[in-house]
């Protein structure tokens, strides 16, 4: 046990180190607009907090989430800065599990899945992703149509099991 004594326990009330803990902390967000989001218990006077995201990615949270942000003060108590960012509402309503080896970027309406089988997934909130068809695909089918037009005939009848069916991409799926 170490033994405490009365400067100790001034060192950590004083304002600088009350200031000092104060600097990061978990926050709400009442309204964001372009880099500058409003944050909830912080006066409408007060500068809004900046948001810095990675590199090559914004994004806003929906007016239906719960957004939550990590807030560091770095140039005095009405200097804030977004260094984290979560919605915890709309990951569970959109992204619900993503296993071991997998990414998901999404919004209330979008989801852009990595996913760990080496396919990538491009589909609305609650849709089921497709495979779809590949350039290869569709100069296929269309070297079948233009042969069935060769000379102006456009009557010709295609016999069954004739027609190319696509085969589609292995890595890319959509809705």
């Amino acid at each position: 046990m170490t033994y405490r004594d009365p400067s100790d326990h001034a060192q950590e009330s004083s304002s600088r180190w009350r200031n000092l803990a104060g600097m990061i902390r978990r926050m709400r967000v009442k309204f964001s607009e372009g880099t500058l989001w409003q944050l909830a218990g912080i006066p409408k006077e007060d500068p809004r907090a900046e948001v810095f995201p990675g590199i090559g990615i914004y994004a806003r949270p929906p007016k239906s989430g719960s957004p939550e942000v990590i807030v560091v003060q770095i140039g005095g108590a009405k200097s804030f800065a977004v260094a984290a960012l979560r919605d915890e509402v709309t990951r569970q309503a959109v992204a619900g599990g993503v296993g071991v080896g997998e990414t998901m970027i999404y919004t209330d309406k979008v989801v852009v899945f990595l996913r760990a089988n080496n396919t990538v997934e491009i589909r609305s909130a609650g849709g089921v992703a497709l495979p779809l068809a590949t350039k290869a695909d569709v100069a296929l089918l269309a070297t079948f149509v233009n042969g069935l037009f060769v000379g102006g005939v456009g009557s010709a009848v295609i016999p069954p099991g004739t027609v190319p069916q696509p085969t589609g991409t292995t890595v890319l799926r959509a809705e």
